[in-house]
């Protein structure tokens, strides 16, 4: 039975302009001290809260309907970026991230209420618990690891910046050989959603 073309779908937190701005500020300084990684653009920076995988159209609509779920039982929050650090370790860096010092409680909950919302139209349970960070880099080549670890030791304890989130976003994800381009599928507002009189 064919479901129509599949689409590569995960629901995220925006960066504002600002707060974009900040981290490529960043990238520039780690640049500046002797880290030569290819940074994920600007306008790629997100903080992931649900990542879907490849679903059929139909799923697409399930998956917005509990991204207006979730979203609608959300206040906004403020969210502050702090302190550079890489998974696994720092002493083995394959993936560069900043964390989260304010906001990181509530991104918690967000991913929390989405997967509840993901389950009652029969997506599976998110079976790890929600780390808040916003990937900057993945690093492929462990000679780059020497430098790169002597930057993080400077940077770990850096304050980015901060923002208002107000939203969530289904975004689609489109795999192309010079990197990933993402779409925004649909936006939802935090807080209830009014409707209008019958």
């Amino acid at each position: 039975m064919n479901h129509g073309p599949l689409h590569r779908i995960f629901i995220a937190v925006d960066l504002d302009p600002a707060l974009r701005g900040a981290v490529s500020e960043l990238e520039g300084r780690l640049t500046e001290a002797g880290v030569r990684l290819r940074w994920i653009p600007a306008e790629n920076l997100h903080f992931t809260v649900r990542f879907l995988g490849e679903i059929t159209p139909a799923q697409v609509a399930q998956v917005k309907l509990a991204a207006r779920a979730a979203a609608a039982e959300t206040v906004p929050f403020r969210l502050t970026l702090h302190g550079v650090g890489a998974f696994p370790s720092l002493q083995q860096p394959r993936v560069v991230w900043i964390g989260v010092r304010e906001g990181g409680e509530e991104l918690a909950a967000l991913s929390g209420r989405l997967d509840d919302a993901l389950a009652g139209h029969r997506f599976p349970r998110e079976n790890r618990p929600y780390e808040a960070h916003l990937t900057l880099a993945r690093v492929r080549d462990r000679r780059l690891w020497r430098e790169l670890v002597r930057a993080l030791e400077v940077f770990h304890d850096a304050t980015v910046g901060g923002q208002e989130v107000r939203s969530l976003s289904v975004m689609e994800s489109h795999l192309r050989p010079g990197g990933a381009r993402y779409v925004k599928v649909e936006e939802v507002t935090f807080g209830p959603t009014l409707k209008s009189p019958a």
